[in-house]
């Protein structure tokens, strides 16, 4: 996921590091992500610090993933951390022991413009340049969480548009209105990329907030005809659009994906954080998306729902 690493506030996660690192989530010894003693799980396999991304997302899935531990026998805490690259370094030094994160994106972060369409190929790369640096890559989710391009159930009906293909030939003879973020229009993976690997011919470039439902209604009232939202946002699941297809592989798939700092890694923990993996779909994601930024449900509630109903 590039465009949310990158702006997430630069906090003085070394700070947090030196104090023992802060835990977040529910009370203590309650939820997903609560730290202390849990009776479901007991903790009889040792301790995991679950690493949180500081975004509604990060925080999600890292109390799903210490639920899930906790129903596997550990003592899963959940500490908030802030943006990669001081996500990484505590991650390598064995400061935390497991990170929900995207396939693409730490594959990018750990060697630039090396991620493509080809979702296994990125995958292996990923482990064999993790391995290098004392990190653990399991499975990833079917999941994703990169950028979408989004046009509304009206126009692709109308105008039989399902792809971004299909949306840059009809920009040759009528040029898009796009819905964007700053950052996407100079993005090599957004507007410059459409530009430059489809063909996209863009009329009024509008400034939008990402992922909003303002955004949405753009989209809804025509005020433009695309916009890029990110993949796994609630809002596409309440709204009456599409994500179309990329076909041409502009932005490659950002997976879920458990990265685990060497010293912690077993068998058993692979098997337990595969098995809650694979049971976080685009269509689950979306769901308690929805529920924790559209319906404001709290994370901590969310996330045990989906342990309790997965494990």
């Amino acid at each position: 996921m590039y465009r949310t690493r990158s702006t997430l506030r630069a906090l003085a996660v070394a700070a947090a590091l030196a104090s023992g690192l802060a835990a977040c989530g529910g009370d203590e010894g309650t939820g997903a992500g609560g730290t202390g003693n849990n009776p479901a799980g007991g903790g009889d396999k040792g301790a995991i610090r679950v690493g949180a991304y500081d975004f509604p997302e990060g925080r999600l899935l890292a109390a799903i993933y210490a639920g899930a531990l906790k129903k596997a026998g550990y003592s899963a805490s959940v500490l908030q951390l802030q943006q990669r690259n001081t996500v990484q370094p505590a991650l390598q030094k064995g400061d935390v022991d497991v990170v929900p994160d995207y396939v693409s994106s730490l594959l990018n972060f750990y060697q630039p413009k090396t991620a493509g369409p080809d979702d296994a190929a990125n995958v292996a790369k990923l482990k064999q340049l993790g391995e290098a640096k004392g990190v653990v890559i399991y499975n990833p989710t079917p999941a994703t969480d990169n950028y979408a391009y989004v046009v509304s159930k009206d126009f692709s009906e109308k105008n039989n548009i399902t792809t971004v293909s299909e949306l840059a030939a009809y920009s040759q003879k009528t040029p898009i209105d796009f819905g964007g973020t700053p950052e996407c229009r100079e993005n090599p993976i957004c507007k410059v990329g459409l530009e430059q690997k489809y063909g996209m011919k863009f009329g009024e470039y509008k400034t939008i907030v990402l992922s909003s439902q303002a955004a949405a209604d753009g989209l809804l009232k025509n005020s433009y005809q695309a916009a890029v939202f990110n993949s796994s946002d609630g809002v596409l699941a309440v709204n009456p659009v599409v994500v179309l297809k990329d076909d041409k592989g502009l932005n490659p798939n950002d997976n879920i994906v458990p990265a685990v700092n060497k010293g912690k890694g077993s068998s058993e923990l692979e098997a337990a954080l595969n098995a809650i993996s694979a049971k976080i779909t685009q269509d689950e994601l979306l769901r308690m998306n929805k529920e924790t930024q559209n319906d404001r449900k709290s994370i901590e509630k969310v996330a045990q729902e989906f342990v309790d109903s997965n494990t």
